[in-house]
């Protein structure tokens, strides 16, 4: 049986919690806190990490960490994410403002896991103020070779779609 590692990353709010209790078979296990800083209807945030599973196949398991999203935990990104096989960054894409925020998450995956295969989340597509993928794309500078997908983290063939995007990555890689 094969077992990966995918990292659920992203800048606060962006919907990294929900997706992990979306996708996983078994109760997540979650490290929320009540939040100082809270926006719009978000009211906690997580501290630690995030974790869920799901047995993609019957000889392919994937364990999930979401990473705390807030800059103040950036201490705990790099030792969360060593060993991964791949990340998918999730972008709260309700707003230009709200894209700009994943700008440092992204920089430092970038930077510490460069050859990590990965794909972007644009979240939140449900909402009337969204960016779509393609202006995600050129405010994040990602690369054309990256997938760019929509998402609504509360939908769950959405997610699956996402989680499958990335596996396609990552088999390319070999290792799986």
């Amino acid at each position: 049986m094969k077992i990966l590692k995918i990292v659920i990353a992203g800048g606060y709010g962006s919907g990294k919690t929900t997706f992990v209790k979306t996708l996983s078979e078994v109760v997540p296990l979650e490290t929320e806190v009540n939040t100082s800083d809270p926006r719009g209807d978000k009211r906690t945030t997580t501290v630690a990490f995030d974790y869920g599973r799901i047995a993609v196949r019957s000889d392919l398991v994937v364990h999930l960490f979401g990473l705390p999203g807030q800059e103040r935990f950036s201490f705990l990104w790099r030792g969360l994410s060593r060993g991964m096989h791949g990340y998918i960054l999730m972008v709260d894409s309700s707003s230009l403002d709200t894209v700009k925020e994943s700008v440092f998450v992204y920089s430092f995956l970038k930077e510490f896991f460069p050859y990590t295969p990965h794909v972007v989340a644009a979240n939140k597509q449900d909402l009337p103020t969204r960016v779509p993928p393609n202006e995600v794309r050129k405010l994040l500078d990602v690369p054309s070779r990256i997938k760019v997908l929509p998402l609504i983290a509360k939908d769950r063939e959405m997610v699956i779609n996402t989680l499958v995007s990335l596996l396609e990555e990552i088999k390319l890689t070999g290792e799986y």
